[in-house]
This record gives structure tokens, C-alpha cells and sequence, in this order.
């Protein structure tokens, strides 16, 4: 039978003898309540079904509800506070099995506090109000909790706690619309389930969860929105968006199979992301200005949990905009990370430690620099940059490594450290005051860099057996140098790759001011440098037996089309071949037997079975051959006027060969002196 009380205070008890309670009688509380300043106190306890509806229509209302069931019990409280008003209170406490509450206020300035102790709890919150306040705690499994808030200063604490072993999860669902709204939920057990929707102003969420199963959902909308999640077991899943300005996002992941996806679009956005445990999956998606991300990952041994699970961490960074940075830590095996920024200012730092990592990296921007660091077996970079002032590290260490970086950018500078067998480095820039070093230490490294810039230098490094390096630079006031230390290395410098198209005919463009160095120790090494164009020095030092300088085919050891070229050519050891042309070349597109004057060729050979040649074609130019051994032979062709050559050679069983055609020539030889 239905109770009216309009006023005062209503409090109805129910309890039945032991008999009844034997006999699991149900218990049944149906208040209704209209007017301001009312108060509601029900208390249920019993064997049978626990049985609450509070109606109360008007402001500054309280209602509390306390239901105690034991096993095979049930308990059930609904709680209507409505009808505009405002200042209401609702308090619920259940303790025993499938507990069910749900809270509904329609009003300003109410608040709900829910406390469920019990198995297969259900809460539902509904607040329309300002500076409205919902409180949930469930204890047990098979927990759920929904709450509904819309209006301003909204705040919602649900805490939720599965600690019997049951495969069953708690879960809980936040929906929150208007200005600074707050919610933090704690979550432990198995199976939880998180999802929080805030759209509004200074949105906040703190997220935390224990357990096995665990998945947290947060989206907010709006400005300086925060978001918090912690999360610990297995099969974690966070997946953040936020959209506004001043947006901040922390997850941190401890246990297998993690993944988290963060979505920001927004001025200031800031990231930070550590996950530990095997098959971590990272990816981070910020567009704004002055975005900034951080990504710990941590691969411990161990079964990868799921059927689809990698083993190894995978990030994912993409930024765009102007102040953006961004650090990626990995450690285990088989990380991978890509990276793509573009903007002004952007800074990016990747470091990759154990094997089969794969870093790859994109950068468009001015002011753009990154540091990429690889430790392990089969590790590979690849970074292209394209814009002014860019900056780039690369450092290999281990067995097949593969670094690709093409920059594109005024004053760009690129380092690339290898260390390991079967490295290979392929560097590609074009732009002014551009810098490349290339570091390999191992077997088999190769390392092609190709500049098309003005005022660029190039240092290429290379320690151990058939290393190839291939330089091709064309650009004013540039300088090559490159140093090789082992048996049956290749360096090949080229000067002169550049062209331009002229009617029906391809014309090289004209070089000024180069300069091209290579110095090889060792056994069985090949050197061969190209330059056309003006003001431009060659130098070749070998150092060891059966060095050749030139390429494989018979190509000359230094070439040289043009004027003002200095060719320097040293071999140390025994049956070294030597080859220098100034002035002819069949390579140079239409250039064929072309003019240079004012060229200057030294040759030096100290050893025993020697071979050096040179020929000029032009004026003013000078030969000086010295050769130091035995069975050494010696040819020197110059076709034009006022050259000089000079051929000196020690020892005995020497052959020299001078041919000179013009005018005003000189030719100077000394045998066994």
C-alpha cells in the first residue's frame, strides 16, 4: 500500500520475525514526497528482496537508502528527485548480492553518493544541474556504473573493486557536458571497462586500472581538457581524444599486449605515453602549435598475450605544426617507430636498443632537428628532411645496418655512425652549405652521398674489407675527403654529375673551387675522382700493394676537365697502378679531348712494379712524376704549348716514356739517381 507524506520527516523500517524471515518475505518501501525540505530514510535488511522507491518533487530534499541481503537476496533502490529543483541529496548504501540503484535529479546545485558492498551491483546516476556531484563505490564483481551529469562544475569519484577471482569485470560509463567537470574512477579486478565522454570546458579525467582485461576510453572536447590513465595487467587498451586547446594526456602501461592511441587537435598539446611489457603498441596524433611527445616502451621476454600480438613495441608520432619535439625510447626486440613532424622548430629523438629495429622518419620544416640511435642486429633508419637549418644524428650499432637520409635544406648537416658488417649509408642533399660524415667500421660497408649544393663537404670514413664509397657532389666551394682503411676498397669521386640541356646537345655545368681527397690504407684498393670545372685539386694517397687509381675498366685515376687543376697522386708499396688525365675525357657528355690549361699532375710511387700515366691536354700545364723502386714504369703525354714534365726515377730497371706535341715544351728525366 502506497504512503502520501507531504511534510516532515518520514522514515519507514520493515523487519519480520525469524519466522518470516525463514520464509524470505520480501521487503517493499514506496515513499512519495512533495514540497521543499523533505527527508527520506528507508532501511531494508532481511532473507527475501530488498524493495526502495523515494519520489520526492522540490528543492533542498534528502533521501538516504540502506539495504542489507543476504545470499539468494536481492536489493533494489530508485531514488526521483525532479521537477526543477534544486539543493537535493540522495545517498545510497547496499551491501549483499545483485544490488541495483539508480539515482535520477533534475536541478541545480544536487548531489548523489552511491555505495554498493556485494556482487552484481548496478548504479545508474542521472544530475542536470550546476555544481552537481555523483560518488560511486562498488565493491565485488560484475560491477556497473553509469552517471550522467550535464551542467557546470560537475564532479564525479567512482571507485570500483573486484578482488574475488570471478571472470567477471566491473564497469563504469561517465558522460559529463559543461564547464569544469571532473571525473576519476579506480577500477580493480578483471575485465574493466572505462569510457568517459566529458565535453566542456577545463575538462579532467584520471583514470585507474588493476587488473586483467582492462580498457579505458576517454574523450573530452573543449578547453585545457586533461586525461590521466593507469593502467597494470594484461591486454590494456587506452585510447584518448581530445580536442581543444591546452590539452595534456599521461598513460602509462605496465603488462602484455598493451596498446594506447592518443588523438590531440589542439594549441599546446602535450603527450606522454610509457608502456612495459611485450607487444606495446603506441600512436600519437597531435596537430597544433607547440606539440610536444614522449614514448617509453618496453619489451620484456615473455609469450606476447592474444593470437595477433607482435613481439616488440610499435610507435607511432605524427605531429604538425610549428614547435613540435617529440622522444621515443624503445627496448626490446623487433621495435619499430615512424615519425613524421612538420613545422617550424621540430625536434625529434629516437633511440632503439636489441635488434630487427626499424626507425623511419620524416621531418619538413625549418629549424627541424633529430637524433636517431640504433643498437642491435638488422636495425634501419631511413630520414628525410626538407627544410632550412635541418640537422640530423644517425649511429648504427650492429650487423646489417641501413641508414637512407635525403636532406633537402639550407645549412643542413648530417652524421651517420655505423658499426657492424654489411652496413650501407646513402646520403642525398640538395641545397647550400650542406655537411655529410659517414662513419663504417665493419665489412662490406657502402656509402653513396650525392650532394647537388654549393659550399658542401663531405667526410666519409670506412674500416675493414671491400668497402665501396661513392661520392657525387656538385657544388661550388665544396670539399670530399675520404679515408678507407682495409683491403680491396672502392672510393669514387665525382665532381662533375650535374648538366644542363642546350638545344640538342647536354652540357656539363661548371664547377669552381673543389676539392676531393681520398686516402686508402690497405691492400688491393681502388680510387678514381672526376672533377670539370675551374680551380679544383685532386689528391690520392695509397698506401699498401696492388693499389690501382682507377676505376674497374680502365678509367682514369683522376680526371680533370678545365683550368687551374691540381692533380696530387701518392702510392706506397709494390706493383701500383696510377692514372691521371687533365683536359681529356671521354665521359663528359660531347667532351671529348677538351682543352685545360694552367693544370698542374704529381705523381709519387714508392715501391717496386709500378705503373703511373699521365696526359694533358692544354697549355701551361705541369707533370712531376717520382717513382722510388724497381721495375717501375712511367708515361707522360702533353698536347699543347708550354708544358713541362718531369720524370724522376731511382733505382735501376725503370722505363720512362715522355710525349710531347707543341710548342715551348720541356721534358726532364733522371734514371738510377
Amino acid at each position: 500500500m502506497k504512503r502520501m507524506i507531504k511534510t516532515g520527516v518520514s522514515m519507514l523500517a520493515i523487519s519480520l520475525a525469524g519466522a518470516a524471515m525463514a520464509q524470505a518475505v520480501p521487503n517493499t518501501s514506496d515513499v512519495e514526497q512533495t514540497g521543499s525540505g523533505e527527508t527520506a530514510v528507508v532501511g531494508q535488511s532481511g532473507t527475501g528482496t530488498n524493495t526502495s522507491d523515494i519520489d520526492q518533487d522540490g528543492s533542498d530534499n534528502t533521501a538516504t537508502v540502506t539495504q542489507s541481503s543476504v545470499a539468494g537476496g536481492t536489493n533494489a533502490s530508485t531514488i526521483l528527485q525532479s521537477v526543477t529543483a534544486s539543493g537535493n541529496e540522495a545517498t545510497v548504501g547496499q551491501t549483499g548480492e545483485g544490488n541495483t540503484s539508480n539515482v535520477t535529479q533534475d536541478g541545480d546545485d544536487s548531489d548523489v553518493t552511491v555505495d554498493q558492498d556485494g556482487t552484481d551491483n548496478v548504479s545508474g546516476v542521472t544530475q542536470n544541474a550546476l555544481a552537481s556531484s555523483a560518488t560511486v563505490t562498488q565493491t565485488g564483481n560484475a560491477n556497473a556504473s553509469t552517471v550522467g551529469q550535464t551542467g557546470d562544475s560537475s564532479t564525479i569519484l567512482v571507485s570500483q573493486n573486484n578482488d574475488d577471482g570471478a571472470i567477471d569485470g566491473n564497469d563504469s560509463f561517465v558522460t559529463q557536458s559543461g564547464d569544469d567537470a571532473l571525473a576519476t574512477i579506480d577500477q580493480n579486478g578483471q575485465g574493466n571497462v572505462s569510457t568517459v565522454t566529458q565535453t566542456g570546458t577545463a575538462s579532467l579525467t584520471n583514470i585507474i586500472q588493476d587488473g586483467t582485461g582492462n580498457t579505458s576510453t576517454v574523450t573530452q572536447g573543449g578547453i585545457s581538457a586533461d586525461a590521466f590513465v593507469d593502467q597494470t595487467g594484461e591486454g590494456n587498451i587506452s585510447v584518448i581524444g581530445q580536442t581543444g586547446f591546452s590539452s595534456v594526456t599521461d598513460v602509462t602501461q605496465n603488462g602484455d599486449d598493451n596498446q594506447s592511441t592518443v588523438t590531440q587537435s589542439a594549441s599546446l598539446a602535450d603527450t606522454t605515453i610509457q608502456q612495459n611489457g611485450t607487444g606495446n603498441r603506441s600512436t600519437v596524433t597531435q596537430s597544433g602549435l607547440d606539440s610536444s611527445t614522449l614514448v617509453t616502451q618496453n619489451n620484456f621476454p615473455g609469450i606476447p598475450v592474444g593470437n595477433n600480438s607482435p613481439i616488440g613495441n610499435t610507435s607511432f608520432v605524427t605531429q604538425s605544426g610549428a614547435g613540435s619535439e617529440t622522444e621515443i625510447l624503445q627496448n626490446g626486440t623487433g621495435n619499430s617507430s615512424t615519425l613524421t613532424q612538420s613545422g617550424i622548430g621540430a625536434v625529434a629523438y629516437v633511440e632503439q636498443n636489441d635488434f630487427n629495429n626499424v626507425s623511419t622518419a620524416n621531418e619538413t620544416g625549418a629549424g627541424s632537428d633529430l637524433f636517431v640511435r640504433q643498437i642491435g642486429t638488422g636495425n634501419d633508419s631511413n630520414v628525410r628532411q626538407n627544410g632550412i637549418g635541418s640537422e640530423v644524428d644517425v649511429f648504427q650499432n650492429g650487423t646489417t645496418n641501413n641508414s637512407l637520409v635525403i636532406g633537402t635544406g639550407l645549412n643542413s648537416t648530417i652524421d651517420v655512425f655505423q658499426g657492424g658488417l654489411n652496413n650501407s649509408s646513402t646520403i642525398n642533399q640538395t641545397s647550400l652549405n650542406t655537411n655529410a660524415t659517414v662513419f663504417q667500421d665493419g665489412n662490406a660497408n657502402q656509402s653513396v652521398i650525392a650532394q647537388l649544393a654549393g659550399e658542401a663537404d663531405v667526410d666519409v670514413t670506412q674500416t675493414g674489407m671491400t668497402n665501396f664509397s661513392d661520392v657525387r657532389g656538385v657544388a661550388n666551394f665544396s670539399d670530399v675527403t675520404v679515408n678507407q682503411n682495409g683491403t680491396s676498397n672502392r672510393s669514387e669521386v665525382d665532381q662533375n654529375s650535374a648538366s644542363i640541356r642546350v638545344g640538342i646537345f647536354t652540357l656539363p655545368l661548371l664547377n669552381e673551387n673543389q676539392s676531393a681527397s681520398v686516402t686508402q690504407d690497405g691492400v688491393d684498393n681502388t680510387s678514381r675522382v672526376d672533377q670539370y670545372g675551374r680551380n679544383q685539386v685532386a689528391q690520392i694517397n695509397q698506401i699498401g700493394e696492388g693499389n690501382i687509381s682507377g676505376a674497374p675498366g680502365g678509367l682514369a685515376g683522376i680526371t680533370q676537365v678545365g683550368e687551374n687543376q691540381t692533380a696530387t697522386l701518392l702510392q706506397e708499396g709494390d706493383g701500383n697502378r696510377s692514372v691521371i688525365n687533365q683536359g681529356i675525357s671521354g665521359s663528359f657528355t660531347i667532351i671529348t679531348a677538351a682543352a685545360s690549361d694552367g693544370n698542374n699532375a704529381d705523381v709519387t710511387q714508392n715501391g717496386d712494379d709500378g705503373v703511373s700515366s699521365i696526359t694533358q691536354n692544354g697549355d701551361l700545364n705541369t707533370a712531376t712524376l717520382e717513382q722510388d723502386g724497381l721495375l717501375n714504369d712511367s708515361t707522360i703525354v702533353q698536347l699543347g704549348t708550354s708544358n713541362t714534365a718531369t720524370v724522376t726515377q731511382a733505382a735501376t730497371g725503370n722505363a720512362s716514356d715522355v710525349n710531347q706535341n707543341g710548342t715551348g715544351n720541356s721534358a726532364i728525366v733522371s734514371q738510377g739517381m
